[in-house]
């Protein structure tokens, strides 16, 4: 139930014809296991060989806008081939199976490994995604971003459907590419705002 609630709520965001400076962190990410250790590498592997899906490789840039932010931490989780969070039943993304944690280097940038997560949700689905959790540096707002895929049909399907359909700024809708060996790649940069 929580998890159809929460793409109710999405999709309400997602069609309403002004969009959002940012999503704030809700209070469930504040604690502590979603913040990167100090000396966390900028770049991770969530998932090993074993897991399901389609390999997927995402990188990017933390910026305020015109310099690079080094140390932000990053917490990213996403759902897993099959459109769960967790295989335990409850379904709840503060739980998520598929996570790591990691912090920009000099230059702001970060690199994760992972698989291609599923959208879920019914009767319309949600398009698969993968959360962030920003968790900025002094005079930085700690905020909530997402990551979609260009060429997600539940992304065309809000689009054909409302003629209002503005997308939020908390979340990316970023292309993506497959390599030639089959692995795919996209780039979420995140502009952090000032406080």
């Amino acid at each position: 139930m929580r998890r159809i609630v929460a793409v109710l709520v999405l999709v309400g965001f997602v069609v309403a014809t002004r969009s959002t400076a940012a999503q704030p962190l809700d209070s469930r990410f504040l604690a502590r296991k979603f913040v990167a250790p100090e000396n966390a590498p900028s770049m991770i592997t969530m998932t090993d060989m074993n897991e399901g899906g389609e390999r997927m490789i995402v990188t990017g840039q933390v910026t305020d806008g015109s310099k690079p932010l080094a140390g932000v931490s990053i917490y990213v989780f996403q759902a897993d081939a099959k459109g769960l969070y967790t295989t335990d039943g409850f379904n709840s993304d503060d739980r998520a199976r598929l996570h790591g944690a990691m912090r920009t280097d000099a230059t702001g940038r970060y690199r994760f490994e992972t698989i291609r997560p599923a959208g879920y949700g019914a009767p319309q689905p949600m398009p698969a995604h993968v959360h962030y959790v920003v968790r900025a540096p002094k005079g930085y707002k700690s905020l909530m971003y997402q990551l979609w895929f260009e060429d997600d049909a539940a992304v065309a399907k809000l689009r054909a459907d409302n003629s209002l359909f503005k997308l939020p700024d908390w979340v990316a809708i970023r292309p993506i590419t497959r390599d030639s060996d089959g692995v795919w790649h996209t780039t979420r940069d995140v502009v952090l705002d000032r406080e």
